[in-house]
C-alpha cells in the first residue's frame, strides 16, 4: 500500500515541478483492479506523452499490487547510538 502512495506521490511531484505556461495534458491506466490518471501542464518537449503514460501505468500497477505481508517490504531500521564512553568526575 505504501508503494502505491509513493508512485502517486512522486508522479504528483513530478507533474507539478514541471509546470509550465502549456495546456493540461493526462494519461490514464487500467490494470483490472486499479486505475490511475496523471496529468501535467508541462509542454510535450518537457514531458513527452510515452512518459506520461509510463508514470500512470507504473501508478496503477503499483495501486494493484496486493499487500499481503508476503512480499519484500522496504523498511528501515534505527540502529541504537554507540554506547559513550566511561567519564571519569573532573579532578579538583
Amino acid at each position: 500500500m505504501k508503494t502505491a502512495y509513493v508512485a502517486l506521490a512522486c508522479a504528483g511531484v513530478f507533474a507539478l515541478g514541471l509546470t509550465a505556461c502549456s495546456k493540461d495534458r493526462k494519461a490514464e491506466a487500467d490494470t483490472g483492479t486499479a486505475k490511475a490518471v496523471v496529468s501535467t501542464e508541462a509542454p510535450p518537449s518537457a514531458v513527452p506523452d510515452s512518459q506520461l503514460q509510463q508514470q500512470a501505468q507504473q501508478a496503477a500497477t503499483a495501486s494493484s499490487t496486493p499487500v499481503d505481508g508476503s512480499g519484500p517490504v522496504a523498511t528501515t531500521t534505527a540502529t541504537p547510538p554507540p554506547a559513550a564512553a566511561p567519564t571519569s568526575p573532573p579532578k579538583k
